[in-house]
C-alpha cells in the first residue's frame, strides 16, 4: 500500500475532495518514463491518449490509495473548455466518511490485471477482490482511470 490519505474530519457524501493534478503527457511518453507509479490515464476514446503524471508536479491526490470498497469516485470534469481529451480528474466522496478513515477509490480491473504480477491489494477489506499473493519483484505501475460521472 502506498502513502495513503485519511480524513481529518467527517466528510458528507458528495463532497469535493481534491483534483488529481500533474504533468499532462502522451501515452507514448508515459511508456518511456522509468517511474510510472503516479499515472492517471485520460482515455476518452477521442484522439490520442494522454495521462496525468503526478510524480513531480502532483498534490495530495497522488497519495490516495486503491480501496476495494471505495469511498471516493474519480470523476471527469470540464471547466474552462470542452475538449474531451483533457478532462480534469476530481475526487468526490461516494458515501459519508468518518474522521480517521482512509480515503480511496477503485483503481479498476485493468490496473490489477497488470499489477497483480508484482503485488497484491492491501486494502484490508473482507470484500477485497485483489488480495491474491503476488509473485515476482515489485515492478512498474499501470495507469488508473476515472469514471465518466454519474449516470443519468
Amino acid at each position: 500500500m502506498g502513502w495513503g490519505v485519511r480524513a481529518l474530519q467527517d466528510i458528507p457524501q458528495g463532497t469535493f475532495i481534491c483534483e488529481y493534478v500533474g504533468e499532462i503527457i502522451t501515452d507514448a511518453e508515459a511508456d518511456k518514463r522509468e517511474n510510472d507509479f503516479f499515472l492517471f490515464t485520460l482515455d476518452n476514446k477521442v484522439g490520442d491518449v494522454h495521462c496525468i503524471d503526478a510524480r513531480l508536479f502532483g498534490n495530495i491526490g497522488r497519495f490516495i490509495n486503491h480501496l476495494c470498497e471505495p469511498n471516493l469516485l474519480a470523476v471527469k470534469v470540464f471547466t474552462m473548455h470542452q475538449d474531451l481529451r483533457f478532462p480534469r480528474i476530481s475526487f468526490f466522496s461516494s458515501r459519508p466518511i468518518k474522521a480517521g478513515d482512509q480515503i480511496g477509490f477503485d483503481y479498476g480491473d485493468h490496473y490489477w490485471r497488470v499489477k497483480s504480477k508484482y503485488f497484491s491489494c492491501q486494502c484490508g477489506s473482507l470484500k477485497c477482490r485483489f488480495s491474491a499473493p503476488a509473485a515476482g519483484p515489485s515492478g512498474g505501475a499501470e495507469d488508473v482511470q476515472a469514471d465518466d460521472g454519474p449516470e443519468s
